[in-house]
């Protein structure tokens, strides 16, 4: 049973395909994100979910009842905006308030779901403030806690953290996600930042060019993912992918003697490699030097970025604390079989018969 489900949406904008056949069910409570770069359609789609766009193709379902044609008002779900969308005029009060009046809904049960919401929220003593009066992040509570008082099953939220610095949005991540769980809320959260998705959802859609990149949990998303644009996109920093050299059906990286991959087929591969599982060694007990090209301290790592050889694509390795490193000196890198992914260069997508005949030899240095 889920709570909502969509089937083959579809939507354009002229020549531009905004939603392209996008199908997906949430269960019951279920905190699902929303994720993608700018433009790739995660906020067209909510806002579809919601029916404030129309869908041109396809059908949306809560709780079984087709809502494809319905207005907002009679889809029984909440929104929260990037801009919060609060009355200026209205204090936080009224502000909570607003929805139920709108609807005609009995007025003799406000009192007691407004000091619910409050003391939920930590509202209590802001309730006679104005929006002017109150700081981002109580800003964002009002309109968190003007979606919860409404009391819909369904919430959906349009990256409502944006607009917050980078402390206040790591704890607004920790209060939505503990009140999304005890209220037991199905939530649809859009975001264009992978630590929230990764952070906050129980499964997370990836979005590319208007059509799911990959539908799965935060774990698979990183140790699984299905294509070159998944792998650098969860992440950071992003997965190296690096093409391979192919002669008959051996793949070389750089100018290594040996491959990297025997009998790896005919078609052009590339090599990914997270750099947190990359290893520095001496150079002179390495069978793969680089040299150093910069280095970023970032407080509990370091990122090395390196040039291999004949390689055109430089690589980042994450090394834990502060580590010293020259520009133009060599390294030597070293990485477990089990660490490398294999994507099909034409098309990114993941190439696990090359994987298959390699990871098993996880006891293997690769090199």
């Amino acid at each position: 049973m889920s709570d909502l489900s969509l089937h083959q949406i579809h939507k354009a904008w002229g020549p531009k395909i905004a939603l392209n056949n996008i199908s997906f069910s949430v269960a019951p409570g279920e905190f699902v994100a929303l994720l993608g770069p700018s433009g790739c359609g995660k906020s067209t789609l909510l806002r579809t979910v919601a029916g404030l766009e129309q869908a041109d193709g396809g059908r949306i379902l809560f709780q079984q009842t087709d809502v494809t044609r319905l207005p907002p008002a009679q889809r029984k779900l909440s929104m929260v905006f990037q801009s919060y969308a609060l009355f200026p005029h209205l204090s936080v009060r009224e502000n909570l308030l607003f929805g139920l009046r709108a609807r005609g809904e009995d007025a003799r049960q406000f009192p007691a779901r407004l000091a619910e919401v409050s003391r939920l929220m930590e509202l209590e003593p802001l309730l006679d403030r104005l929006p002017s009066q109150l700081s981002g992040g109580q800003q964002q509570r009002v309109a968190l806690g003007r979606a919860v008082i409404a009391n819909n099953r369904l919430c959906l939220m349009d990256e409502p953290l944006s607009n917050l610095d980078a402390k206040l949005r790591q704890s607004m991540r920790r209060e939505i996600r503990a009140i999304q769980q005890k209220l037991g809320l199905t939530m649809l959260y859009v975001t264009h930042d992978q630590t929230e998705a990764m952070s906050m959802a129980d499964r997370i859609i990836l979005l590319n060019d208007g059509r799911i990149e990959q539908h799965d949990t935060p774990q698979q998303m990183y140790n699984n993912p299905a294509s070159v644009f998944a792998a650098q996109f969860i992440g950071a920093p992003p997965m190296n992918i690096i093409p391979l050299l192919r002669q008959g059906q051996h793949h070389y990286l750089g100018e290594m003697p040996l491959p990297v991959l025997e009998h790896g087929g005919e078609q052009d591969l590339s090599l990914g490699l997270r750099a947190e599982d990359i290893r520095v060694i001496a150079s002179e007990h390495a069978a793969l030097s680089s040299m150093v090209l910069s280095v970023e301290y970032m407080g509990a790592d370091t990122l090395v970025v390196c040039q291999i050889g004949a390689c055109a694509q430089p690589v980042t390795i994450k090394v834990p604390g502060m580590q010293h490193f020259s520009a133009g000196s060599r390294i030597g890198l070293q990485w477990s079989t089990a660490a490398q992914y294999f994507f099909t260069t034409g098309d990114g997508r993941r190439c696990r018969p090359a994987e298959q005949r390699i990871l098993p030899l996880d006891a293997r240095v690769a090199v």
